[in-house]
């Protein structure tokens, strides 16, 4: 499913990755990205709701169709062996992210019923638009992911990781690919594969 990655323990548990997608793949996906919009941003993806882009084998079948690999039960049991939760009744939720000018992100630790959150950057960037990781009892940045295409970071439910984007970092588009498998109540089922 990945390519390269790495586990790191500090300030959670998380994995740095190098090497995503092929390069086929990621031809293919930037067509599926929309046209650059200007939001206000309120350091929430929610404050988006209305542009956001969703593989949904109903409402975006062609796109879905990319994701199909990470809907069956090889890639559930990838991530529940990297991660060690169980990811086997999880269901797939896959959104194309395109930050604009001013997008930060308030620091948070993800929700449990996110069982992993994996989050590979496209296309061109500065390096400061990746996402940064906090120590949890002082709030003290302790490390950024570095924006660079095709490459990004995972976590996962009980990692406690404290991330976010920083403000006044973004000044133009920022795409990115967020794959999740979710668990429970999960109320917008819109968005799911």
């Amino acid at each position: 499913m990945l390519i390269e990655y790495k586990r790191h323990t500090y300030p959670g548990d998380w994995v740095s990755v190098s090497h995503a997608f092929t390069y086929n793949f990621i031809t293919d996906l930037m067509e599926f990205f929309p046209e650059p919009y200007i939001i206000n941003y309120d350091g929430r993806r929610a404050c988006t709701n209305e542009v956001r882009t969703f593989a949904n084998r109903e409402e975006t079948p062609e796109l879905a169709a990319f994701f199909s690999d990470w809907d069956t039960d090889h890639a559930r049991q990838f991530f529940t062996n990297l991660t060690g939760v169980d990811c086997s009744a999880g269901r797939l939720r896959v959104e194309l992210c395109q930050d604009g000018p001013g997008f930060y992100l308030d620091r948070h630790i993800d929700i449990p019923e996110k069982l992993i959150t994996l989050q590979i950057y496209l296309g061109g960037g500065s390096d400061n638009w990746g996402t940064s990781f906090y120590d949890r009892d002082t709030g003290e940045l302790v490390h950024t992911n570095l924006f660079k295409h095709n490459t990004g970071w995972l976590t996962w439910a009980y990692g406690n990781v404290l991330h976010g984007v920083e403000k006044n970092m973004v000044d133009d588009t920022r795409r990115s690919v967020i794959i999740n498998y979710v668990a429970g109540d999960w109320k917008d089922i819109d968005q799911l594969y």
